[in-house]
């Protein structure tokens, strides 16, 4: 998995979402155990549009929010 998200240059939480979600192929020998995948599927278009794909952010910015720590 770590090798995968380095590949794709991502942390190995958008890995995880990809293998739940079924976008990423990834098989286990047993439960628990560490995911096998391919790196030939590492480079197909839905693997790579799915992993550059970035979410909301958590939160929304407020404008009217002052910031804890200040640059001054």
């Amino acid at each position: 998995m770590t090798e995968a998200a380095a590949a794709l240059g991502v942390t190995n939480h958008v890995i995880r979402r990809l293998v739940k979600t079924g976008v990423l192929p990834a098989d286990q020998v047993v439960r628990g155990a560490p995911y096998q995948i391919r790196s030939a599927d590492l480079t197909a278009a839905t693997v790579k549009s799915s992993a550059a794909r970035k979410g909301r952010p958590c939160r929304d910015s407020d404008a009217s929010t002052l910031p804890m720590l200040t640059d001054t």
